[in-house]
This record gives structure tokens, C-alpha cells and sequence, in this order.
């Protein structure tokens, strides 16, 4: 056991937080810890109004925190609520130590911009603004006269990188996905890059299409894939082939 810490960057460093966190875990219909790495969310579903057991698992945590001799900083936490009803009261924030956990509007989470209204315009706008900073690479690269190939390796691997990082979640979460404008602006963004590359690069509903497409057939080939067992049952009976699933935001 090393009392000095690990060098931040590295692999062992999430690896020894999440072995050294591995035993605390809950999970129910209203309330679940979600872990990934060296980060950590508590989400809970709160109905009519009771949200008892969502609070009794933040002060669970941190109790289990303080035990374990882990300090959270409760500046850096963010609380963001969902809620669609048309008359609601302004939630009452959580209290971590003394201090009120701030709550956003929106949240970025594992590279991905979330916000309260479930949809992608934070997302995109995010997105957007980092590929143009790519694209003025990429257009300084061929002011170099590189070469074509080089041009569309570099694309490849830093500009659709960004574009397309969980775009088949974005497609298949919260129902209706992007928005069409949402999508218009990357598609001109890939085409102007396709024009820096000289060929024509794949649009976004290509990339998306090909990459569930990919999902999919991984998920059915692996029977101990988590979700085989749901997939599966979307088959139809007469043709065997995947109905479309359908998805509503619960409003």
C-alpha cells in the first residue's frame, strides 16, 4: 500500500481509486451508483416528491468517504435535475459538509455535454468549437502541401475523433437524438474539411449508421454481452429482423 499518491495521467492512478472504492456500491429502481473510473455519480428517480432515499445515499457516500479517509471537494461537484413537469418549486440543493452542492443547468460527464432538457445543443456547441480549432490545423497542414493522404489520416484521427465521439449514443438516447440544425452544422463543418482533404468524407448519418450497425452485430454475436438478451427480443417473429425500438423522454 503506498501512502504518496500516484503520478496524475497515469494508468494506475483510476485503476487504485476504483479498487480502492470497489466496495461500496448500491443499486434499486429509484437509485443506483454510477462508477466509471475516478469518477462517480449517484442518480436517483424521485417521485411525488420523495427523495429520501436519493439523499440517504449522498450522505451514505459521504460518510463512507470520510471513513475511508477520501476528502471530496464539494466545489467541484455539480447536482442537475430533470425535471418536465409544468408546475414545479425549485429544488432544495444537497448539503456535502456544510456546503451547498451547485446545481447546473448542464453537466459534462465522460466527455459528453448532458443537460436538464435532455437534448444536444450543449453538446454540439461543444463539439462544434473544438473541431473548427482542428479544422485550422488542417487547413494549415495542406498551406504545407502535404500530401492528400496525409491530410485524410490527420483528419481521421483528430478532427473525427471529436465529431463523432458518442454519436451512436446521441442517436439512440432520449428518443429523437440531434437535432436536425444541430446535425446541419457538423455536416458543413465535415464537408468544409472534406474540401481542405480534397475527397468526399463520410456525413454524420453515414458515420452513425455504419457504427450501430457495427454495435449491433457485436451485441448479437456475444451472447454474454449485458445487453444480448434485449436486443434479441426486438427480432421479429416472422422475419427475424430488428424492429426499430421506440424511446420517450417520460414526460
Amino acid at each position: 500500500m503506498s501512502n504518496t499518491g500516484a503520478p496524475q495521467g497515469t494508468v494506475l492512478s483510476p485503476f487504485l481509486f476504483t479498487t480502492y472504492r470497489a466496495d461500496f456500491q448500491y443499486h434499486s429502481e429509484t437509485c443506483h451508483l454510477q462508477k466509471y473510473s475516478d469518477d462517480t455519480v449517484v442518480v436517483g428517480c424521485v417521485e411525488n416528491g420523495q427523495e429520501d432515499e436519493y439523499r440517504d445515499l449522498v450522505e451514505s457516500f459521504v460518510r463512507w468517504s470520510r471513513e475511508n479517509l477520501l476528502q471530496l471537494n464539494v466545489t467541484k461537484m455539480k447536482e442537475m435535475v430533470v425535471d418536465f413537469r409544468k408546475s414545479k418549486s425549485p429544488p432544495s440543493p444537497v448539503c456535502i459538509s456544510g456546503k451547498d452542492v451547485e446545481i447546473v443547468s448542464s453537466y459534462r460527464f465522460l466527455g459528453v455535454h448532458l443537460d436538464n432538457k435532455l437534448e444536444w445543443s450543449t453538446n454540439t456547441d461543444a463539439v462544434y468549437k473544438k473541431a473548427m480549432s482542428r479544422l485550422y490545423f488542417l487547413r494549415r497542414l495542406r498551406s504545407f502541401s502535404v500530401c492528400s493522404r496525409m491530410l485524410h489520416m490527420f483528419y481521421q484521427s483528430v478532427m473525427a475523433s471529436t465529431i463523432f465521439f458518442a454519436a451512436v449514443v446521441q442517436a439512440l438516447c432520449w428518443g429523437t437524438g440531434i437535432k436536425a440544425k444541430d446535425a446541419n452544422r457538423l455536416n458543413k463543418l465535415i464537408k468544409k474539411a472534406g474540401s481542405v482533404v480534397g475527397c468526399r468524407l463520410d456525413n454524420l448519418d453515414e458515420v452513425v449508421r455504419d457504427r450501430m450497425v457495427l454495435k449491433l452485430r457485436t451485441i448479437m454475436d456475444n451472447p454474454s454481452h449485458p445487453l444480448h438478451n434485449t436486443v434479441d427480443k426486438l427480432r421479429s417473429s416472422f422475419s427475424s429482423r430488428l424492429l426499430q425500438p421506440r424511446c420517450s423522454k417520460e414526460r
